[in-house]
């Protein structure tokens, strides 16, 4: 009888410790994408209407209370015209605490963007119907798009 636990304690110990590998490999894999990488995948798929890309230094005209100190890197594309709301917005950051924080400031670009869009452009409203801010780990995504569960399948396949 304690040899068949302790074939089971040790078969659950191994698998255990397999499971903690496979999920530390996905992390090191979209810790080592670039933002520039995962917003080319999307692009190749969707399109952003007269896509124009911005920087870390314009984040405070767009995002005014993201606070852009823990930024590592980030791919941020928005319609130059402004005609269209659609945004793909990816930023790496130093932590995910960092990421966790700047997720209300992104929400507020989203809403302010739909609360724009419902008067001066309605028939784009179903852009915002399954937009999102999504954080994982340090990793923020935001994307406001004619097709978001594309966008969303895309990401979560980096993830």
């Amino acid at each position: 009888m304690k040899q068949i636990l302790l074939i089971a304690f040790s078969a659950i110990i191994l698998m255990a410790g397999c499971e903690s590998g496979a999920n530390d490999t996905r992390d090191t894999i979209l810790d080592d994408t670039s933002t520039a990488t995962i917003a080319e995948a999307i692009t190749a798929e969707i399109e952003i209407p007269s896509a124009v890309g911005k920087k870390t230094e314009d984040m405070e005209f767009f995002i005014s209370e993201l606070d852009t100190s823990g930024i590592i890197e980030l791919s941020y594309l928005i319609c130059a015209s402004g005609a269209y709301p659609d945004e793909l917005l990816i930023i790496k950051f130093k932590t995910s605490t960092d990421a966790a924080a700047a997720r209300s400031a992104v929400q507020g670009r989203s809403d302010s963007q739909k609360e724009t869009f419902r008067d001066y452009a309605p028939a784009e409203m179903y852009k915002f119907d399954d937009a999102a801010v999504q954080v994982n780990s340090n990793w923020l995504f935001f994307y406001i798009t004619e097709n978001n569960a594309k966008v969303k399948e895309i990401i979560n396949s980096y993830l």
